[in-house]
Parts: C-alpha cells; structure tokens; sequence
C-alpha cells in the first residue's frame, strides 16, 4: 500500500487516505483494470498482497489463466503455513490435463509429484474455486488461532477466463460471496480485470469493491489512480517509479 505522503492531486486528500485506512483494518476488497504491461501488475499486487512491509501476512494466491500466478508476486521463501496456491482451469484445460495424464500413465511412472504442501489445490469449476479459497482461509484462521487484521492478502490473477466461461451473473455472485469470507477475518482481497474501467462488466462488478484502482502508462511512465465509495474519494493519477 502507498503511504499518506504518496497520495495528492485527488479529492478531499484527507478524508480519502483516512478512509483507505479505515478500509485496511476493517478488510477491503480491491478490483484492479486497465490493459497494462505484466511488470505494472506485478507492482501493484506486490503492495495489495502486503510483500512490500515486513509485517506478517498469509497468503492465498489464485490463478485462473494457466500461468504460475503470472501477474501476483511471490516469495520464494514462503511456507505452507503462510502461503496457499490455488490453480483454477477451464474445462478445456482440464481435458487437456486428462489426456496428458492418462497418455503418461499408459507409458510407464512418472516423476514423483511434489508433497501436498507444496502443490497448488486444482479446482475445476466455479464452486469448487470458492470452496478451495474458503477453505485455504479457515486454514491460515486454524493455525494461526485467529487473524490480525489486515494479515490475510488474497490475490486472483485475472477475472477473464471466469466471466467467459460463466458469465458475468455467476461471477457477480462468486466475488460477492468470497469477499465476504475475505472480510470475515478482516482481510484484503483483490482481483485483475485488464479492461477499460469504463466497459460494461467492469461497471457490472465495480459495486462489489471498497476499492477501483485503474492502471495506465503515459509516455513511459507508469500512473495508477484508486478511488473509493464509487469514484466519490479519489488519489488523482500517480505516477510509480519502477525497481
């Protein structure tokens, strides 16, 4: 997250950073748009997954486009006590994976698999992917004997592969209900969707967040803007230096 003295040019400057941290202790949803480079997400899910402090977090991080968690940062370091991985794959994929399988099994073992502490949960469909965040939740809630506000940080890499296969409707009612198992523990959650904060299923799903941030780049520089309440507290564009 940006700090007091980062925020400027937006309205009521006061009463925004306030807000936002009002919003950090009581548990936040986070929806992030725009088409931008992978780095400029990665920064920014860097800040929303809480690897930027040293502060103690837990983790579930959620991918839906067949990558390894492409856009959300990751310590290598991490354990399985304070990290979850949550693969979601279409039903395509999933075939695909099947045929894989079966095709390695017929001609002979194959290399050991990893512990189950250190594969990512697969999930295949809508429910099972709320199920498989809920339950990586009441883990972390189990072992840690309860959560500290603003420990809990989940990451979804992208909205996309969802909203097309199950459309908009049924995506609403999933980030409806995983946002309200995130709040439960006063946790932060936060989703990409790479589109113009304008489009109609961004307009669909924007009354779902505390909290909008649009990224853009203008002439080589990276701005993102983050508004509150619906656009009613806004930070105006900032500009973010890049390590």
């Amino acid at each position: 997250m940006l700090s007091r003295k980062d925020w400027g040019g937006g309205s009521g400057d006061d009463r925004f950073t306030d807000e936002l941290s009002q919003l950090k202790r009581q548990g936040a949803s986070v929806l992030v748009v725009g088409s931008v480079r992978t780095e400029q997400r990665r920064d920014v899910s860097r800040r929303l997954l809480g690897q930027a402090t040293s502060q103690p977090r837990r983790r579930v991080l959620v991918s839906t486009t067949g990558a390894t968690h492409t856009h959300l940062a990751e310590d290598e370091t991490e354990s399985s006590e304070t990290l979850t991985r949550v693969n979601y794959a279409t039903q395509a994929r999933s075939a695909t994976s099947e045929t894989a399988a079966s095709e390695t099994a017929s001609s002979g073992p194959g290399p050991i698999s990893p512990s189950a502490d250190e594969s990512p949960v697969t999930t295949t469909t809508l429910a099972d992917l709320g199920i498989a965040i809920s339950s990586a939740i009441e883990g972390f809630e189990t072992e840690a004997d309860g959560l500290a506000p603003a420990e809990l940080r989940v990451g979804v890499d992208s909205l996309v592969p969802l909203i097309e296969e199950y459309g908009a409707e049924r995506v609403f009612k999933f980030v409806h209900l995983t946002n309200g198992r995130t709040r439960d523990t006063d946790g932060m959650i936060h989703y990409h969707l790479p589109m113009d904060r304008n489009s109609d299923v961004v307009s669909v799903l924007t009354p779902l967040f505390d909290i909008v941030i649009e990224l853009r780049e203008q002439n080589g520089t990276f701005q993102e803007r983050w508004s509150i309440n619906d656009g009613d507290l806004s930070s105006g564009w900032i500009s973010i230096s890049q390590s």
